[in-house]
């Protein structure tokens, strides 16, 4: 069956699934190069409302992304050269794998305009090395992983299994990437991730470390008015670069 909406300003007639009830394959590439300027959130997760039609979505689920993309066989984003005005990823980029996270960076930088701002959150794995080394059982995140552990695999966790969720983790989308995949697959602490933007084109002193709602893009709003994992600035790790 199909749909037609409007989006930008341009009419699109877009396949619609029946059985899942969700759009599928939202915008073609063709259909994208043509979009004037535009907004990118990257794994938008399903409580966050688009401030504006300016936003794309960016994910594997067609049920969310305007763009759907699988970041395992990444290869480009779909858009011209200085074409999107900001970009936001709130605990996304740790799903890409090592092999890939560069070359989403460096796309990233390319579809960019000048003085665009890049807003990444990531979990801090600094954090989560030093709770380990302190032996903290405590520590809210290990509490946490370790009653998942118990409640859908019923192993008792260890806290350095519990440390290396940050690093690596199971999938729980396994009807979009299979059984037996990795969640997370990526890590950084601030100044490799410094280093990886700086690969991608951003210059060193563009580069900041930022907090929980504290942004120098008034488009990042939005950040910490529904649930997310942004929220948890006390395992998160909040970085901008401006191109």
């Amino acid at each position: 069956m199909k749909k037609n909406i409007n989006l930008l300003g341009y009419s699109f007639y877009l396949e619609v699934n029946k059985k899942k009830s969700a759009v599928k394959n939202q915008l073609s590439k063709a259909d994208i190069r043509n979009l004037g300027s535009c907004k990118l959130n990257f794994g938008p997760g399903p409580n966050w409302k688009k401030p504006d039609m300016s936003w794309l979505t960016v994910d594997i689920d067609e049920s969310l992304g305007d763009i759907v993309v699988n970041f395992q066989n990444f290869e480009s984003l779909p858009l011209k050269n200085e074409s999107v005005e900001c970009v936001y990823g709130s605990h996304v980029f740790e799903h890409m794998s090592i092999f890939k996270s560069q070359l989403v960076f460096n796309e990233i930088f390319r579809v960019m305009k000048s003085k665009g701002t890049f807003r990444l959150i990531l979990p801090d794995a600094e954090k989560s090395l030093k709770e380990y080394l302190e032996g903290n059982v405590d520590y809210i995140l290990f509490k946490r992983r370790k009653e998942r552990a118990k409640k859908n695999l019923n192993i008792d966790y260890t806290i350095f299994e519990c440390m290396r969720e940050d690093f690596l983790s199971p999938n729980g989308q396994a009807n979009l990437l299979g059984k037996n995949t990795l969640a997370h697959q990526n890590a950084w602490d601030y100044e490799t991730i410094k280093v990886h933007l700086m690969r991608a084109g951003f210059k060193e002193a563009s580069i900041k470390r930022s907090d929980f709602q504290q942004s120098n893009c008034e488009d990042f709003s939005f950040e910490g008015t529904y649930p997310s994992e942004a929220n948890e600035d006390y395992r998160s790790l909040y970085v901008e670069a401006i191109k």
